[in-house]
């Protein structure tokens, strides 16, 4: 039967709607080995698939002949880009079926992508005025979560990304340390914190070859002190050092786990950097440049 799942017109059953979605480029590439596959700015082709039920039309009070659209979509939050392509259901062979194929800009991408597939088209409200009895372009149907696409591999010590900062719309610095905002101390590294360089930057390609003098290196690992005591330090309030401690030990790549590590390099206690974190951030900032030598390297300039 149809349902109205929160929404303001009627919506099909999740089982009303078969869809699937696979890597056409790369050739012969997995979700699973993408990130073993895939190179940077090399462009990632999706195919999405469709097949309505035989009830779709009647749970959705759609007739036939009306327009309903298969909306494959790619999204690279790194990168603040989605790509989308559509394609209208049509009857073949007895079953209503669509296929499109969503293009994803190699040049812009990074990170991970996340592939979803909507059903789209004139949504019924049940609304006995005729003006507002159809909501057009009405998301009737969507994955259940989208399929992730990983690009990059665990090997890399720090979680780290060379980007174009003009294209995503970021300040025009050579590098910047973003986190997720919703992370927590458990989480992984690699979901919490990243370092993102900017490939438009004179200094991007001596820092992405390891030529780049070490205070440059120092201020980076600065920042990247600052960026993860700071997320920890939002927890100081409900979970004690002690507990915290735990789940460092827990987890060795846990964001927890991370921070202690930072925390032993600087020579204190992880509690106390998450105090300065959050009442003196200058003197963690002197204390992370001290601890790192800046000023002081061979190659200073």
């Amino acid at each position: 039967m149809a349902v109205l799942e929160s929404r303001p017109f009627l919506a099909p059953a999740s089982r009303a709607v078969h869809a699937t979605i696979e890597i056409i480029e790369p050739a012969g590439t997995s979700f699973e080995d993408i990130g073993d596959t895939w190179e940077p700015g090399q462009r990632i082709v999706l195919r999405c698939r469709a097949e309505l039920a035989p009830d779709f039309w009647e749970q959705t009070r759609i007739d036939p002949s009306e327009p309903v659209l298969l909306v494959g979509i790619a999204t690279c939050l790194p990168a603040r880009a989605r790509w989308r392509s559509s394609a209208r259901f049509e009857q073949i062979d007895g079953a209503w079926r669509a296929d499109t194929l969503v293009e994803v800009d190699g040049s812009v991408v990074a990170v991970e992508v996340l592939a979803d597939a909507w059903v789209v088209g004139p949504g019924r409200t049940g609304s006995e005025d005729p003006s507002l009895a159809i909501h057009e372009g009405a998301k009737l149907w969507q994955l259940t979560k989208p399929s992730k696409l990983e690009l990059e591999s665990d090997g890399a010590a720090f979680p780290t990304t060379a980007i174009s900062f003009a294209q995503t719309g970021r300040r025009d610095v050579p590098w910047t340390v973003e986190l997720a905002p919703e992370a927590e101390p458990f989480w992984k590294i690699s979901s919490s914190v990243r370092l993102y360089i900017n490939t438009d930057s004179d200094l991007a390609p001596a820092i992405l070859d390891g030529s780049a003098s070490e205070d440059l290196f120092a201020l980076m690992q600065c920042d990247i002190h600052l960026a993860v005591m700071h997320s920890l330090a939002k927890w100081r309030d409900s979970i004690p050092p002690a507990q915290m401690m735990a789940l460092a030990e827990e987890d060795v790549e846990s964001l927890a786990s991370f921070g202690a590590n930072l925390a032993q390099s600087l020579g204190l206690p992880l509690s106390e950097c998450l105090r300065l974190a959050r009442e003196e951030p200058l003197a963690l900032s002197a204390r992370s440049r001290e601890a790192l030598s800046f000023g002081r390297s061979s190659s200073a300039s």
